[in-house]
């Protein structure tokens, strides 16, 4: 079990071709914010995990323990502790359940029958498949293949960067072969063109309408970073162009020609029609 202190390992993902890797803004990997943002002390965190431990073996009720207790158990075996008390006992009675690896026997392959390449969306069991790389150079935006892996995992979380136009995805591992097996209700960053790469199925929802729901909401938040980046780019062009203009120095002297003769007229006309009033035939 690793230390508090220490480093995080993070696994990089990639795209299948090397333009994709180019394009490759960010990288993915485990996700921070859910389960370290808390200061903990690291025997503490061990203590308290151990009363969990012996909860489980026990088949005790977990609504006794505190929420700090679930937290540390959380902490220690590297997974989101983001929720309410009730939230973080269902993930360590879920995680105490799949830890030896039989997550597959709760979420078989079989159960993944609807296609939804390019339209997942938080709430969705998803199956797919991703290629890893040995380690991603941040300066190249390349990594050395080692083969693929498939994982099974229920999205928890989506966001939708508006600078970059894409979705990322947190994807809470149910269980994965292949390549670098993930641990159970491992937090997975994962972007939606990676996502998508190598198609994607999912479990069907008890209440698929709900689902709708959510998805409707998901474009609809799409659509307005789209509509605000789609802004921001006609300004700056507008900005462009005028500085453009302004250093090749067009100045419209034609219609400031033409604005001042007509002045000029207007000036002697009204002139001649005083000097008329003034004196009179």
């Amino acid at each position: 079990m690793p230390e508090r202190g220490s480093k995080r390992r993070v696994i990089y993902l990639s795209s299948s071709s090397e333009e994709d890797e180019e394009e490759s803004d960010d990288e993915e990997g485990e996700s921070e914010e859910e389960f370290d943002n808390e200061c903990s002390d690291n025997d503490c965190d061990e203590l308290l995990s151990q009363r969990v431990i012996r909860f489980l073996k026990e088949n005790k009720n977990l609504d006794s323990l505190t929420l700090n207790d679930c937290k540390a158990y959380l902490r220690e075996n590297r997974l989101r502790i983001a929720g309410t008390k009730a939230v973080c006992i269902q993930r360590v009675l879920e995680h105490w359940r799949m830890k030896d690896g039989n997550g597959e026997a709760h979420y078989p392959r079989s159960s993944f029958v609807v296609n939804c390449t390019g339209d997942v969306c938080r709430g969705d069991t998803v199956l797919f498949t991703q290629k890893v790389y040995a380690k991603f150079d941040k300066v190249t935006r390349r990594g050395g293949l080692i083969g693929k892996r498939t994982v099974a995992g229920r999205v928890v979380k989506e966001s939708y960067g508006a600078s970059k136009q894409q979705h990322t995805f947190t994807v809470e591992v149910l269980w994965s072969r292949g390549v670098r097996k993930l641990p159970p209700l491992y937090p997975l960053l994962v972007k939606g063109r990676n996502l998508y790469k190598l198609r994607t199925f999912r479990r069907l929802w008890n209440d698929e309408a709900e689902r709708v729901q959510v998805l409707a909401e998901k474009h609809k938040r799409g659509a307005a970073a789209r509509g605000v980046r789609a802004l921001q780019k006609r300004k700056r062009k507008v900005v462009q162009m005028g500085g453009s203009g302004k250093n090749q120095g067009h100045v419209q002297l034609p219609r400031q020609a033409s604005n001042s003769n007509g002045s000029r007229k207007s000036m002697r006309s009204r002139d001649k029609n005083n000097a008329v009033r003034r004196h009179p035939a």
